[in-house]
């Protein structure tokens, strides 16, 4: 009886005697059945009562499958069949769901390469300079990298190597790895082109320990043999002290055991349970560990003996002229195949579209950034074809007008770019800052860091030390004083001059930060601070994160965000805002906080007159302007109230609130006589009666023994 028999009368067996199905026609000879694991008479009479109940049916599908693939993998063995028993274990598989309708879980195979000598990965090495851009260098170490366990072999249960990529962002790491393996996967090197990552940053707490074992199993036991971390400079010790067991013994050995339910990884309640979880084992994976800061910062997450475990490191640089050129080459090809194929459209450019480019690009994200501008520019020119801006098969040329970029179709003339270039966006911020009322102090403030900034950019091209200044900054004042309306141009501010890489602003209050529940602090408060990565975190009222030293949630919140703030100090911006007398309470609560926040600025209460400018600038953008005979009464009545309690009346909100009651007190008069000026706010219009009450005094707790 030959191999195809064998397998075909074996997997019949399983179908007939573990679902009770026999097909007709069709019988087995005992003499050549291979013995299962476990008693079949015991398993069908478990089945059958499993199988009545319709929702542990798909679970009684996977265990099956899981004998079959052993029973298989046996056959496998005994008659030589190691090349074709994953391709019978799919068919069974696909049996399973036709005649039953449920769909099995694919189980990973362990993979032999078809080719892997040394042609091979040659081959594969032209492939991936001719795809990515990358250096002869950098590819010759990749590809060895690679090549090593099929020279050196591998040690049963651990990774088939350990590699570290480090170089700046924007270097083109990312893309190299992807693009290696797709170029092997292509050869039947590697099973898979899927490269899994795991960042690190993600899992700040312990509370999020099973979180990160779910990430890690489905990394560990995908069907990719790429497995990635990322950021693991700021990952949670207890993770680390698991990543470093992975590389240099092979494996983890949980604290706690689990058990698979439907695909997820979840922790065991019951004691001993079957296939319990309670190791991850490396073998057969490919760990790499991105980093920007060089071997330097694996030694200081993971200690020496990892360091030994690291076979293979490879360092990128960052773009040189040549290398920039290189890019915008291959990304000119892929954006005109795209315009020909998609687009019906013909593109050409004229010589200082590509200086432009090259002037414009964001430095700190090299390849990146040069690929985003591309991106803006196929986005641009799909949007003309949709609105059929042009005809079909125009001719299209890319040049440059006013320091931007832009296609010209004819006569006709759109602009590239998506956003403002960092000089328009930069003009825009210093003319916003310019129409603020007051806050002179402040703005200076924000100018110099300017100053500083560019001055640090030049010494680092120049080859010369950089001298970095915390940019953390709290701000102290009275509600309605423009803090907020700062941080956000703030935000757009250091955007626009390169400081940060994003320019938002994401602004929160304790609510936001401090959960309910033990454990939940710090992974909620560390969320908030990934939405704020690249841009400015304000968190307004901030001295109420601190209610006391028995507030562990509110201690535990400030400790999360002192070590962001340590670990992103050069992309993320922290600003604290609340009462004057309160902040400097809420900085004794942390020994870190004021070392980390040398930058206090204090907003002033604003004077009548300028509760006055900001009156007429609030009129003039709802379509209003102030009679004259409003001046000298609306100010006095400014003036007044500030005196009284500047710090409940408002500031800038009372300003606007006097705005808005005066716009509805008009549209009132109007109703009354159509023929009135309907943008002009006249002296009756304003309610200038003095509300406002002086702040309580706070009691004396000596006032008792004074009056004595």
């Amino acid at each position: 009886m030959n191999n195809r028999d064998r397998k075909q009368e074996e997997k019949e067996r399983l179908m007939n005697e573990v679902l009770g199905k026999r097909r007709t026609g069709e019988t087995l000879t005992t003499d050549e059945m291979i013995t299962l694991s476990q008693d079949l008479k015991t398993q069908t009479d478990e089945l059958a009562d499993t199988m009545s109940r319709s929702d542990r049916t798909m679970d009684a599908l996977r265990e099956i499958l899981e004998q079959q693939q052993k029973d298989l993998e046996t056959l496998s063995a005994l008659n030589g069949m190691n090349s074709t028993y994953e391709s019978d274990i799919e068919k069974v598989r696909r049996e399973l769901e036709k005649d039953y309708g449920v769909a099995t879980p694919e189980v990973p195979q362990k993979h032999e390469p078809v080719n892997a000598d040394e042609k091979v990965f040659e081959e594969a090495k032209v492939d991936l300079i001719d795809r990515a851009v990358i250096g002869q260098k950098q590819a010759d170490q990749l590809m060895i990298s690679f090549r090593r366990p099929f020279v050196m072999g591998t040690e049963p249960g651990k990774a088939r190597n350990v590699l570290v990529i480090s170089g700046p962002k924007g270097s083109g790491r990312h893309a190299a790895l992807s693009t290696a393996v797709r170029c092997l996967y292509e050869r039947q090197v590697l099973l898979s082109d899927e490269v899994y990552t795991v960042d690190m940053s993600l899992y700040q707490s312990g509370a999020q320990e099973q979180i990160f074992l779910q990430d890690l199993y489905k990394g560990l036991t995908g069907r990719g043999e790429v497995l990635c971390f990322e950021n693991f400079e700021t990952g949670f010790p207890s993770f680390l002290r698991m990543v470093n067991s992975l590389v240099c013994d092979g494996k983890v050995i949980l604290s706690k055991r689990y058990v698979l339910n439907k695909g997820i990884l979840v922790e065991n309640q019951t004691g001993l349970v079957k296939d319990a979880v309670d190791s991850f084992s490396a073998d057969g994976k490919y760990l790499v560990f991105f980093t920007t800061k060089g071997t330097g910062a694996l030694q200081d997450a993971f200690g020496a003996s990892f360091l030994y475990h690291v076979l293979d490191t490879i360092t990128f640089t960052a773009l040189d002229e040549a290398g920039v050129d290189e890019v915008i080459e291959k990304l000119w090809a892929e954006l005109e195949k795209k315009c020909t194929q998609n687009l019906a459209l013909g593109i050409s450019y004229e010589p200082e579209f590509i200086d432009w480019i090259k002037k414009h690009y964001d430095k700190t994200n090299g390849m990146d950034a040069i690929a985003s501008l591309f991106n803006d520019f196929y986005i641009n020119l799909s949007q003309v074809v949709l609105d059929k801006s042009v005809w079909t098969g125009a001719e299209t040329v890319l040049k440059v007008t006013d320091d931007r970029p832009v296609a010209v179709f004819g006569d006709t003339r759109i602009t590239l770019t998506r956003s403002k270039t960092s000089a328009e966006e930069l003009a825009a911020v210093n003319e916003e800052l310019d129409n603020i009322v007051g806050l002179n102090m402040v703005k200076d403030y924000i100018k110099q860091l300017q100053s500083h900034i560019q001055v640090q950019a030049i010494r680092r091209e120049q080859g010369m030390k950089t001298a970095s200044v915390s940019m953390h900054m709290i701000y102290t004042g009275n509600p309605g004083t423009g803090k907020t309306t700062i941080a956000r141009l703030l935000s757009r501010y250091m955007k626009a001059i390169g400081a940060l890489s994003q320019g938002q602003l994401v602004e929160v209050t304790r609510a936001d930060l401090v959960a309910q529940y033990v454990g939940q602090t710090a992974p909620l408060t560390m969320s908030v601070i990934k939405s704020a990565m690249g841009g400015v975190l304000f968190i307004d009222e901030a001295y109420s994160l601190y209610r006391g030293k028995d507030d562990a949630f509110g201690l535990e919140c400030i400790d999360t965000i002192v070590k962001a703030m340590e670990d992103n100090r050069d992309d993320l911006i922290v600003i604290l805002a609340g009462y004057k007398k309160e902040m400097a309470t809420f900085l004794e609560s942390n020994s870190g906080l004021k070392s980390r926040f040398p930058n206090v600025i204090n907003f002033p209460d604003y004077t009548g007159e300028e509760l006055y400018r900001i009156a007429v600038l609030q009129a003039k953008g709802k379509g209003y302007v102030l009679a004259d005979e409003v001046t000298q009464p609306l100010t006095e009545y400014f003036d007044k109230v500030q005196s009284i309690n500047a710090a409940e009346a408002g500031n800038g909100r009372l300003a606007r609130n006097v705005v808005e009651d005066a716009i509805l007190a008009q549209s009132e008069r109007i109703m009354k006589d159509a023929s009135a000026d309907m943008t002009t706010l006249l002296l009756e219009d304003f309610d200038l009666e003095v509300k406002v009450q002086p702040p309580k005094e706070e009691p004396n707790p000596f006032a008792a023994f004074l009056n004595q």
